[in-house]
């Protein structure tokens, strides 16, 4: 006797095959999902791959544009006709007789012994050199603006270069000390800057403000700065005594703050020319 298969199969293998299709069909989307997500997170790295490496291109830039600003603050701009090569400090007129010493005198706008100082000496260096005694340099620093936290040493200096531009730097040193601020850290107004160049004998203040509006000596004004620890000097002011083939000798602070600035470097001077 033959069998013969009802119509439609057997309703529990039927079931049974349908949810193993179900079972693909989920674990197919399960798959789906997960490589959707892996897609996006592959997306997302590479997004910030690209964001970092911008970023860090751009700091890049960022420092070499900065490196160069500074390289050409430090190098560029004019050299005022005084100054003795790219980073010396003005040489004052006059014509050293043989044997005479070098004087260097370094000095900031700001340092309120500097002021003093000047106050008490500034006249006899500049005799020492129009006498021809001594080979005198005045060099103007400007480190004190990191720690008072403003620009008047710079500003003052740069208009110092100006105003040697113009035939009168140690008119304008005298004049710029004499308007120092009673208190540390209060600095120059351009105006008190203006009137010391005025009062040194600027003949065209127009020229003299232009120059320190453009920064035309701002390299110059670093470069001096720049060169104050290879000159073994450390605060200001210091004076600094060369006889001619010796060595170079710092001189004592307190006797240049003392009662008799003046008195004290003819001394040393005539000292060092005898030796």
């Amino acid at each position: 006797m033959s069998s013969k298969k009802r119509p439609g199969g057997d309703p529990a293998r039927a079931g049974l095959a349908e949810d193993a299709r179900e079972a693909r069909r989920a674990k197919a989307a399960a798959l789906r999902q997960r490589e959707l997500a892996r897609e996006r997170s592959r997306r997302v790295l590479l997004v910030s791959v690209a964001v970092v490496a911008v970023l860090a291109l751009v700091a890049v830039v960022v420092v070499l544009v900065a490196r160069e600003r500074d390289a050409a603050t430090t190098t560029a701009g004019a050299t005022p006709p005084s100054a003795s090569g790219g980073a010396g400090g003005y040489v004052l007129p006059g014509e050293p007789a043989a044997g005479a010493p070098s004087l260097d005198v370094w000095l900031d706008y700001q340092c309120p012994y500097c002021a003093r100082f000047e106050a008490a000496a500034g006249d006899a260096y500049v005799q020492l050199a129009a006498s021809g005694r001594a080979r005198v340099v005045v060099h103007t620093l400007s480190f004190l603006d990191d720690s008072l936290r403003n620009d008047s040493s710079t500003r003052a200096a740069e208009g110092a270069a100006a105003a040697d531009a113009q035939g009168r730097f140690a008119e304008y040193t005298r004049a710029v000390f004499a308007r120092q601020p009673q208190e540390e850290g209060d600095g120059y107004s351009d105006e008190q800057l203006r009137e010391a160049a005025r009062e040194a004998g600027v003949a065209d203040l127009d020229r003299w403000q232009r120059a320190l509006d453009d920064d035309e000596y701002a390299g110059y004004v670093r470069r001096v700065q720049d060169g104050m620890g290879a000159a073994g000097v450390s605060g200001t002011p210091t004076v600094q005594i060369t006889p001619e083939g010796g060595a170079t000798t710092a001189l004592d602070t307190e006797q240049l703050l003392g009662a008799d600035p003046a008195g004290y470097l003819q001394q040393q001077v005539a000292a060092a020319a005898a030796s």
